[in-house]
């Protein structure tokens, strides 16, 4: 009889040993697999990224004006479409300015002012998928520049890695000055179109309806 108790335990060991294995291999092939799931996952999540397109292929669309300009009026609550920089952020007012009076067309444009520290900003927009042809800009651009003779306002374009300027003057109040940049020659599809101002302590003014149109 007690032989037969040990035989009976010795199985039972054996079998919980087998058990024990059986489980443990299941367990190491289920985190194996979730490891490479994960690892898969962010093989997945970084070629993603490194594929996200870097420019915009789709055709450019003009307005029902034929700008193709995003926010040209600055009619938008913020500065949507423009990249503008506040050149050592010196600028002490850059914004979008809601009084109509000061507006060249609609009823908000881009408005900069400073008291004791000079003006000095950019304010730009690069469109892509043009058609290849002859473009013109036009911009407008209000205000005083306190005084200042060196002040140096201007409108530029960039296109086919040349920078064109037109240069724009400040000449008192909503005496409103018309910048124009004629027979821009887009052949690759992109151009940024810009304006820079700096002036001495005291500067101020609008610049609203810009334009970017095929000729």
């Amino acid at each position: 009889g007690r032989n037969r108790d040990k035989s009976s335990a010795e199985k039972e060991r054996i079998m919980k040993r087998k058990l024990c294995l059986a489980v443990l291999t299941v367990c190491m092939i289920t985190v194996f697999a979730g490891c490479g799931k994960a690892q898969d996952s962010m093989a997945e999540g970084t070629q993603t990224e490194t594929e996200a397109p870097q420019g915009s292929s789709a055709a450019a669309t003009p307005d029902e004006k034929g700008n193709y300009l995003v926010n040209g009026s600055f009619e938008e609550p913020d500065f949507t479409g423009w990249n503008v920089t506040n050149i050592d952020n010196v600028t002490e007012e850059l914004d979008v300015y809601t009084r109509e009076t000061d507006c060249f067309e609609g009823v908000q444009s881009l408005h900069f002012y400073s008291g004791s520290n000079d003006v000095n900003f950019t304010a730009e927009q690069t469109v892509s998928g043009l058609e290849a042809g002859s473009y013109k800009m036009t911009a407008h651009i209000q205000g005083d520049a306190a005084g200042d003779e060196n002040a140096s306002v201007y409108f530029y374009a960039i296109v086919g890695g040349e920078t064109i300027k037109a240069d724009a003057s400040l000449d008192g109040y909503v005496n409103w000055y018309t910048a124009e940049l004629p027979g821009l020659d887009v052949q690759d599809g992109e151009i940024t179109v810009g304006v820079s101002v700096k002036t001495a302590p005291g500067g101020w003014g609008t610049i609203d309806d810009i334009t970017l149109v095929k000729e």
